[in-house]
């Protein structure tokens, strides 16, 4: 609701589009998930609470492996749009500043004014506040002596003269702690109020801005800034996820191998049968298997990606990162199968002798 439905200065504080570090995300992996499991609601309905959080378990890891099996895939195409959208946020961008004269001193100088006006919703509650007061406490005092001929009802007008007049150093005290540029001396605001005519006030947020800008236009660049800003976040934020994805996949392997060895070693001090142990090496083996053709089409896919974009947004260090790990990819692949062959010769022979 803060970020579109409220009013501007809501937006601009609270879009995701203006938080820092959270790429061009909104958070729809959770609305996305929901949807999934909300079509067990009718299919479980009149289920027992354990077959009900059975069905759920199987639903949210049917989930979880779509998502694992096209991860690449997703990041792939993340990726490629996010660079797309990164080189026409650009010349939008620089289009805007040649149309209104903006360097890119005067860009980041609007960003801040926009920035500190949305800020500046307690400020500017502040300012209506010891306005209002001002006036309301020169009143008073104009008509203290002129609409009442009463000591007792004087009486009352005094005291609420004085509650509004401490109310009012309070507020300028605030807006004095809030505010960077204006800030009221209460000296000054008090000799006004004790001078027998009343006297008008001019405060210093009434005085004309020099800029001569519209606030509404510098948001237009304050938007453009900020989506720049998101997509950059996003894009390495994308590229951070490949790597991550990469190290996952070659520490499942590695874990796999570790663990056949472990079985291996177990076998020969008896702590395995020999069945049992053929049967847990030929799965273990099923798994390396599955997880070199994943390693392969996962470093294909990065590898595609990667290469086809323009230079000027890539070439960072995530890059070289991911292109290193693959050719470590493929020298243990190899080596790998190198090893299976041997270990099948091995096995021939056996069966010959």
């Amino acid at each position: 609701m803060h970020a579109k439905a409220h009013n501007t200065k809501c937006e601009i504080l609270w879009s995701a589009r203006n938080q820092e570090g959270v790429g061009t995300t909104l958070g729809e992996e959770v609305e996305q998930v929901n949807s999934f499991l909300s079509r067990c609601a009718l299919t479980t309905k009149y289920m027992t609470k354990s077959v009900r959080t059975d069905m759920l378990t199987v639903h949210a890891m049917g989930w979880n492996d779509r998502k694992n099996n096209n991860l690449h895939i997703a990041l792939s195409s993340r990726f490629s749009k996010t660079v797309k959208k990164t080189l026409e946020a650009t010349e939008s961008l620089k289009m805007m500043q040649e149309q209104l004269h903006c360097s890119d001193d005067t860009l980041k100088q609007w960003v801040g004014d926009v920035k500190q006006w949305a800020s500046s919703g307690d400020v500017l509650g502040l300012q209506n506040s010891i306005e209002t007061l001002f006036v309301s406490i020169c009143q008073k005092k104009h008509y203290l002596y002129r609409q009442n001929d009463r000591n007792k009802r004087r009486q009352k007008i005094s005291h609420k003269i004085s509650q509004l007049k401490k109310r009012l150093l309070q507020e300028i005290e605030r807006y004095n702690q809030l505010s960077n540029y204006d800030t009221l001396d209460i000296n000054s605001v008090v000799q006004k109020l004790s001078s027998k005519a009343a006297e008008s006030m001019i405060w210093p947020w009434q005085e004309e801005n020099t800029d001569g800008v519209h606030i509404l236009t510098k948001k237009k660049i304050f938007d453009q800034q900020m989506l720049l800003s998101r997509l950059g976040e996003e894009r390495h934020i994308l590229l951070k996820e490949m790597m991550q994805h990469c190290v996952y996949i070659n520490d499942s392997l590695k874990k796999v191998q570790s663990l056949m060895v472990t079985i291996s070693e177990n076998t020969q001090t008896g702590r395995f049968s020999e069945e049992g142990s053929k049967g847990l090496i030929c799965l273990l083996k099923g798994r390396i298997q599955d997880l070199r053709l994943e390693k392969q089409a996962v470093a294909s896919c990065y590898r595609t990606i990667l290469h086809s974009e323009p230079s000027p947004w890539l070439g960072g260090e995530e890059e070289g990162e991911i292109e290193e790990e693959e050719r470590n990819w493929q020298h243990e692949s190899s080596s790998d199968c190198e090893d299976d062959t041997d270990d099948d010769d091995d096995d021939d022979d056996d069966v010959q002798v």
